[in-house]
């Protein structure tokens, strides 16, 4: 267990849930408790919650009614995306820091984030709480990577499968969580 006001980073374990249910800023996996945002960790000792409260809290009023952003995966650790936000459903926003964790990606094992996005990807995400660095998740069908370019030609990329890209010009398939999105046919 942290203690009450120590420092805490994405990802960091808070404690197992019989001790503490998750609060804001948190979430649980396995039954251990993890930080999602970079925050002090304050732990209610009345109603047995842990909470990892941001430093920063900007009115992303907007963030907090969206279905789904869109950003740019700007650096991969092995478990963890940072992502630029640079809009709110379809409108432009100034950018805004967020991140995916490994655990937000899909159900099925991964060995490392990259075989779900790479740097550089635009990826269509939802946000899981309302204050920087926002916490991502891409485990709906509809969410994922929506563009991207081939790794070794740079050339976009084309949906070869659910779990594949495939470049038009080298041939290259990489794997990614792709983005299935519906589009609806109107006639005029």
């Amino acid at each position: 267990m942290r203690k009450q006001g120590e420092l805490l980073l994405p990802g960091d374990e808070l404690n197992v849930l019989e001790e503490f249910i998750p609060g804001e800023g948190t979430y649980e996996e396995n039954g251990i408790v993890y930080a999602s945002v970079v925050g002090k960790a304050f732990y209610d000792m009345i109603n047995r919650r842990v909470n990892s409260i941001a430093f920063k809290k900007p009115g992303l009023m907007g963030i907090k009614k969206a279905k789904y952003v869109l950003g740019v995966v700007t650096m991969l650790k092995e478990d963890l995306a940072t992502v630029n936000i640079t809009s709110i459903e379809e409108k432009q926003i100034e950018p805004i820091t967020g991140f995916l964790h490994i655990s937000q990606v899909t159900n099925k094992f991964l060995n490392s984030i990259s075989e779900a996005v790479r740097v550089g990807d635009i990826i269509r995400a939802k946000p899981l709480n309302y204050s920087i660095p926002i916490a991502l998740t891409v485990k709906q069908r509809d969410l994922g990577v929506v563009f991207a370019r081939c790794s070794i030609c740079g050339t976009k990329m084309v949906k070869h499968d659910e779990e594949h890209l495939r470049c038009p010009n080298c041939g290259n398939i990489e794997s990614r969580k792709v983005a299935i999105i519906q589009v609806r046919k109107g006639g005029s």
